[in-house]
């Protein structure tokens, strides 16, 4: 067994690690980027979106920003993240949303940065998090939502360290906390991926179960990935409540807390499915003991 799935299997059985696994990230991705290089000649300083979409080494794209958390409470410098433009083929596939990508212009004179960056200094307020993200997240794209009040985010399994995440074109009501949960989200959604890479969690099947997430049958990986998921967003947010955070922002998150309770309930028999394996069914019941 390789050094990697020892602190894969180490890591998802210790009951006091945080559920976004702090500890396990960077050689995951240093593991990672060696993976994609082997295969594509691809590295972290030559990585892009568009690479990855076409499997070769790419014309250098460059990044319409670079953010950092801000907060005057961080009391060290903080890896960036570059904001990219959404490719044309991602713009294409993602068409039935109604989503579109921000124009340059419209980026720099638009409140969509400022609300980014609010989201950023969020997810530092736990500083694990945010490196845990700003490690897995190479590229995040920001799409424009057909509808402010309706969040979209997306990642791909094929792009391994990209994200797209829906920023509202005007400041509404706790939309840093939802761009927050969104890169969150998405982020999560890259390292149970590569954790998959090292160490399957789900044996092959053509079967489905429920998922209260989508409200229809799904494959049993994409609701690991959901449990994944959202059992991080959920302790996160647990977490974030005993920050000096306004009451608005406290009810939101407590919201937000019962919403997920009530979605995991839903699927707890999930810890019998016959289609995790070993490591699968170690991870599903760490979750669920959280």
């Amino acid at each position: 067994m390789s050094n990697i799935q020892n602190l894969i299997l180490s890591t998802i059985e210790s009951p006091t690690s945080s559920v976004w696994f702090p500890t396990l990230t960077q050689q995951l991705v240093t593991d990672g980027w060696e993976s994609i290089f082997q295969k594509y000649g691809i590295q972290e300083g030559n990585y892009s979106t568009e690479a990855m979409l076409h499997g070769r080494i790419s014309n250098l794209i460059t990044a319409t920003e670079c953010l950092s958390p801000t907060s005057q409470n961080i009391n060290k410098p903080l890896r960036s993240i570059n904001i990219y433009p959404v490719p044309e083929e991602i713009v294409e596939m993602y068409s039935y949303s109604g989503s579109k990508p921000y124009s340059i212009e419209i980026l720099k004179d638009s409140t969509v940065l400022q609300c980014l960056q609010e989201s950023l200094n969020i997810l530092a307020t736990i500083p694990t998090v945010y490196e845990t993200i700003s490690n897995l997240v190479n590229s995040l794209h920001i799409i424009q939502p057909e509808d402010d009040d309706f969040d979209i985010s997306y990642s791909l399994p094929n792009i391994p360290f990209s994200i797209f995440v829906s920023v509202p074109s005007k400041r509404v009501k706790n939309d840093a906390l939802r761009v927050a949960e969104a890169i969150l989200h998405e982020a999560m959604h890259l390292q149970l991926t590569w954790i998959e890479q090292f160490v399957p969690m789900i044996i092959e099947t053509d079967e489905s179960y429920f998922s209260p997430w989508k409200n229809e049958p799904r494959h049993p990986r994409g609701v690991l990935h959901a449990i994944y998921v959202f059992c991080v967003i959920k302790q996160f947010f647990e977490l974030l409540i005993k920050q000096n955070i306004s009451t608005s922002s406290i009810q939101f998150l407590n919201e937000r807390c019962d919403v997920i309770s009530n979605q995991l309930a839903e699927i707890n028999d999930f810890k019998n499915c016959q289609h995790l394996t070993e490591s699968g069914r170690i991870l599903t019941n760490r979750l669920f003991n959280y």
